[in-house]
């Protein structure tokens, strides 16, 4: 059976890297069968940025969408969604322009793994660090609905475990995601309130309430850069954190795991705040202030953070200060 694979990936501010993405994916083998279109969606990215992306396309096979704005990761990769569906691809797939194919065969050992799993809606290769390529990050994710966390499998073998027991809580990243139309059709595309972070998640969550599940090829894998420390990362992301950590685990939790689930989600969001602050990071803080507040007042897509959280959020985090401090040094104590 034939099948047709349009391979999304977006540029913002990062030509160079879009450009190599682009030659590392065309060095990808499919049977036969298979055929895969690339098509790069430049994401309102600044106009020299974009001309050096035009340039560094120029004569490749590919299809360059230039936006005048930036849709986020959700909005982006949800033009591709539209387009897979109008043009009735059977898959799409998503592909962060950071990420490095492990070999030539990523896309063709995901493929054979939906082919032979005709409910994966959703699959990932295993996610490696870039400098570190022994390194795997992620192998199996798993919604943890009685606690409101996400089981990490820490190797391969207790993945495969955890997913023969689990498979409608398992959840694969965006970074190189695999999608079934079919499934996007029966579940609906990206969620772009959350504009970036979570919308994989929650996407997952969705298929599987519909009937899908996802999944991981364990033999193939996709290599990515990762901070060496999450501090290293800018305020916005802190921000987007924050709120579509709440917007997930509100909109997507079983019923009968919802009592006072508002409160604990709160309290937990507040927490991790006052651990920024107590960790000596007051801008992060601040920033995912702001997203808790934002999604207390449904203010949902890009992130402005040219403001402060109002004042009932500030003493209320200000309250919770002393008894978060105290867990916080507690486990200081038993590190």
């Amino acid at each position: 059976m034939s099948m047709r694979v349009l391979v999304s990936i977006l540029n913002w501010n990062g030509a160079a890297q879009t450009v190599e993405c682009v030659h590392d994916l065309l060095r990808q083998q499919l049977p036969d069968a298979a055929r895969a279109d690339l098509l790069v969606i430049d994401n309102g990215s600044a106009a020299a940025d974009a001309q050096a992306l035009a340039d560094g396309l120029a004569g490749l096979p590919v299809r360059l969408r230039r936006e005048s704005v930036n849709h986020g990761f959700a909005g982006g990769h949800n033009l591709a969604v539209a387009d897979a569906l109008a043009q009735g691809y059977d898959a799409l797939w998503l592909v962060n322009n950071d990420a490095v194919m492990g070999d030539e065969h990523v896309l063709a050992r995901l493929l054979a793994l939906m082919a032979n799993d005709p409910r994966c809606g959703a699959a990932s290769p295993l996610l490696a660090i870039l400098d570190q390529p022994e390194k795997i990050y992620f192998c199996g994710n798993f919604h943890d609905w009685a606690t409101g966390t996400t089981q990490r499998a820490r190797d391969v073998e207790e993945a495969r475990r955890l997913a023969t027991m689990r498979l409608a809580q398992q959840w694969v990243p965006g970074t190189a995601m695999l999608l079934r139309t079919d499934a996007l059709r029966a579940a609906g595309a990206l969620d772009e309130r959350m504009f970036a972070y979570y919308e994989d998640d929650e996407l997952c969550a969705r298929l599987a309430a519909a009937g899908w599940h996802s999944a991981v090829a364990y033999d193939a894998r996709v290599l990515h850069a990762m901070p060496k420390r999450e501090t290293d990362r800018p305020p916005y992301y802190f921000y987007l954190m924050a709120r579509n950590h709440l917007l997930f685990w509100h909109g997507s939790t079983p019923a009968a795991h919802r009592r006072a689930l508002a409160l604990k989600l709160l309290d937990r969001a507040l927490y991790d705040v006052n651990r920024l602050h107590y960790r000596g990071y007051p801008q992060h803080a601040e920033a995912a202030l702001l997203g808790v507040e934002d999604f207390l007042r449904r203010r949902h897509g890009r992130p402005q953070l040219a403001r402060r959280a109002a004042l009932p959020l500030r003493w209320l985090r200000a309250l919770l200060w002393l008894p978060h401090r105290r867990v916080l040094r507690r486990l200081d104590g038993n590190a």
